[in-house]
């Protein structure tokens, strides 16, 4: 199968030389991905660590809508910022505590279980 070369119809401008100069240089040293990943995101999470989390998160907020609770409302009981809340639900946060998940679920009539499983 012959693969079509993709080309620009248009000339390029000196800015954008430029600037496709500058993100050669600023990777020229190529990081590696641990580097890459730290610089730009911050510290990473197990994609299962996080699928868990997201899933506890999405538990809590339909039990909070269902109960017709707001943010404000969950923030009141719990002592916790109504927009570290939201950042909770939302993925945002990556590490909560366990201290953390046991208020919040509280909040909504609910308690956490631990459990250990084989990997």
């Amino acid at each position: 199968m012959k693969r079509n070369r993709i080309t620009r119809t248009e000339p390029v401008s000196e800015s954008q030389k430029k600037r496709d100069r500058e993100i050669r240089a600023k990777y020229a040293n190529k990081p590696s991905l641990d580097k890459l990943s730290a610089e730009e995101f911050g510290p990473t999470i197990k994609q299962g660590e996080y699928l868990a989390l997201m899933h506890f998160f999405s538990l809590l907020k339909s039990i909070r809508e269902r109960q017709n609770l707001s943010l404000a409302d969950i923030a009141a009981r719990t002592g916790i910022d109504k927009s570290a809340i939201s950042r909770l639900e939302n993925g945002l946060t990556e590490n909560p505590t366990i201290a953390t998940l046991e208020r919040l679920a509280r909040s909504v009539g609910k308690r956490i279980r631990i459990e250990l499983e084989d990997n």
